[in-house]
């Protein structure tokens, strides 16, 4: 079997487990910190403009919104550069061995190795929600490509899974 070429914007959008840097709240160039940086921007000048024009009945919403800018210059400036780049400051999964494997393993997804699936995703390191991610995501690589699992599912909100049920 020859090796799939997957390009540089497909391997630093997409994490070794097949799940999305580029949509994660930690990933320091993802969706998330780029437009949280852009809201940012819009709202310069917004806290000065609510202290000078507030009359005294609304004052609270000046400390509202810099507990909320407080907390979108977070999502703006994570520290995560992904798994590929810097192991230290990546997953959120402590102890997760999955990009090591794929390196020794000579592969860019767990999909693309021949002993996927494999035991060493189990209970004792990664939770059942990121196990079934880590299979689906993988299974569709394993039989479409990287390039089509990546158009399909880029825009996809990272924490989809965790949305109530209704």
């Amino acid at each position: 079997m020859i090796k799939e070429k997957v390009s540089e914007e497909i391997l630093n959008n997409v994490a070794p487990c097949s799940m999305f840097c580029s949509t994660c709240t930690a990933c320091q160039y993802g969706q998330i910190s780029y437009h949280a940086k852009e809201l940012l921007h819009l709202l310069e000048g917004h806290e000065g403009f609510l202290d000078n024009n507030l009359k005294k009945e609304y004052r609270y919403k000046l400390d509202e919104f810099k507990a909320f800018s407080k907390k979108l210059k977070k999502y703006a400036y994570p520290k995560c550069a992904g798994c590929r780049k810097e192991r230290v400051s990546g997953c959120c999964i402590k102890g997760c061995i999955i990009p090591e494997c794929t390196e020794k393993h000579n592969v860019d997804f767990c999909g693309e190795c021949i002993e996927f699936p494999c035991d060493k995703v189990n209970t004792s390191i990664y939770k059942k929600t990121i196990i079934d991610k880590w299979l689906n995501g993988n299974h569709q690589i394993k039989e479409y490509s990287i390039r089509q699992y990546y158009e399909e599912n880029k825009n996809t909100p990272h924490y989809i899974d965790y949305t109530e049920k209704k």
